[in-house]
């Protein structure tokens, strides 16, 4: 039987009331606070027993002390002799029980109470909130950003999804904890004035569903990632979650809990330990991207779709990822010694996927070249094709000014009935010039699915290349 049992508390620093409620139902059935962190809590086995709770702040004090200041001690020493126990304390939380029955409150004035409550507040929780909402604001607005800039890839991205999640949950996390705590002040300090204590009342079931939907969400990006993402990207995820983040807080708390011992002043430790975390921040990511960059120059992330064949003495390798569309499908010929990627994103609103096959080797091999290169965006929200469609058609627009080869082109609509799409656009000069020669570039737009596609060889595509790719990218599984 353990005597040892660590829980998840999820009480919001001035939830006093439900601090003492909890722990008091905990000791009930056996179990006494021991250690108390963030959001990790020790308990210690006990016998069964009615403990009274109570909850106190002492404003000054800081995480980073090393030890309790003198004036805390001679609170600690009022405690005692009125039968109140220590349990646990975390910088400004300070954690009391008494054994006896109906004992008299540490806190006997609540105009007092409701002060120091305020006053602690504004040292750690306060300052914590607005930190924590000016990331989440600037975050937000790097997402929509980048959503304005590209809707598609946004949104077909897990990563960008999960974070957009991430941000939404935390918003309305740091909004309704703030929130609360401005009302339950105001109506404190009215109570206070006639002499009451006023109950707190804190979000702990919101915050369980908040972190459960950002639990979940985590679940599923990693397992989109896995699912589709390639094995560098597996493996710097995994790099990621098993070395650079429990990395950063096993460092950072090991460096605090060591200065702690050592007596270092809370100043000092406290420009150390900012100073470390950003110098184990920097190492890290230095590590984690040496290991991914070594086992990708030592073929160790090598995907698995790969051959080689040797010429003259040198060895090539091609990737040959299956796609849904080759060359092989469309032309006559040798299409061994030529490289096809295929990669894509998807998430429950979009899927974008992308191939491309180009001739690899010396150009000798290479009598006639031919390249490949297509993209299908899978619209799995009937909603989201008109968006779709209008970030496809006007992709191009900046191009002149970026790359002057493009300037008086644009999309120009053609007979849609060979590819058997709804709607099709060729890339042309502005006033209906010749097409682009030995690069003939299409927007395709069918029911569910958008396809961009650039064949770049001499002779246009014929009606039944066409409808080869009308068949093989419009319809089906990409």
């Amino acid at each position: 039987m353990k005597d040892i049992k660590r829980r998840v508390e999820l009480y919001s620093l001035y939830d006093r009331s439900g601090m003492e409620e909890h722990l008091a139902k905990m000791a009930e059935k056996g179990w006494l606070l021991e250690k108390i962190g963030a959001y990790l809590w020790t308990y210690r086995r006990i016998e069964p027993k009615q403990l009274t709770f109570s909850v106190c702040y002492f404003p000054k004090a800081s995480q980073f002390d090393p030890e309790p200041s003198e004036a805390q001690e001679t609170f600690y020493d009022f405690c005692r002799h009125t039968g109140w126990v220590l349990a646990a304390s975390n910088a400004q939380l300070q954690v009391f029980y008494n054994e006896g029955q109906d004992p008299v409150p540490i806190d006997t004035d609540p105009v007092q109470e409701v002060s120091t409550v305020h006053r602690a507040m504004k040292r750690s929780f306060l300052p914590g909130q607005l930190l924590l909402l000016v990331v989440v604001l600037f975050y937000g607005w790097m997402f929509f950003s980048d959503l304005q800039k590209d809707p598609i890839g946004t949104l077909s991205n897990p990563a960008d999804l999960f974070l957009f999640l991430c941000l939404v949950l935390l918003l309305v996390m740091t909004a309704t904890e703030t929130g609360t705590y401005f009302r339950w002040h105001r109506k404190a300090v009215k109570a206070a004035e006639q002499g009451e204590f006023y109950r707190t009342k804190g979000r702990q079931k919101l915050q369980m569903v908040c972190l459960a939907l950002i639990f979940a969400g985590l679940v599923w990006y990693l397992l989109s990632l896995f699912a589709s993402g390639s094995r560098m990207m597996r493996v710097l995820t995994i790099l990621l979650f098993l070395i650079y983040v429990p990395g950063i807080s096993l460092l950072v708390n090991g460096i605090k809990g060591y200065l702690k011992k050592q007596g270092t002043s809370a100043g000092v430790n406290r420009a150390v330990t900012f100073g470390g975390s950003v110098a184990i921040a920097l190492l890290l990511i230095f590590s984690v991207t040496s290991l991914a960059l070594y086992g990708s120059s030592h073929g160790l992330l090598r995907e698995d779709n790969t051959v080689t064949y040797e010429y003259q003495g040198r060895v090539y390798t091609l990737q040959r990822d299956p796609a849904p569309l080759t060359l092989e499908d469309l032309l006559d010929g040798d299409f061994s010694r030529y490289t096809l990627r295929w990669q894509g994103s998807r998430s429950p609103l979009l899927g974008q996927y992308s191939a491309n096959q180009w001739p690899i080797g010396p150009v000798e091999l290479f009598p006639e070249m031919f390249y490949l290169d297509y993209e299908v965006i899978l619209v799995k929200v009937p909603a989201l094709r008109g968006l779709c469609r209008e970030a496809k058609l006007h992709e191009r627009d900046g191009w002149s000014g970026r790359n002057p080869v493009w300037q008086g082109y644009s999309y120009a609509p053609t007979d849609p009935t060979p590819w058997g799409a709804e709607e099709a656009y060729q890339w042309i000069p502005d006033g209906g010039a010749d097409p682009i020669e030995d690069n003939h570039q299409y927007l395709l737009f069918y029911p569910d699915r958008v396809v961009e596609i650039s064949l770049q060889w001499k002779q246009p595509p014929t009606k039944a290349q066409m409808a080869i790719v009308g068949e093989k990218l419009g319809r089906g599984k990409p």
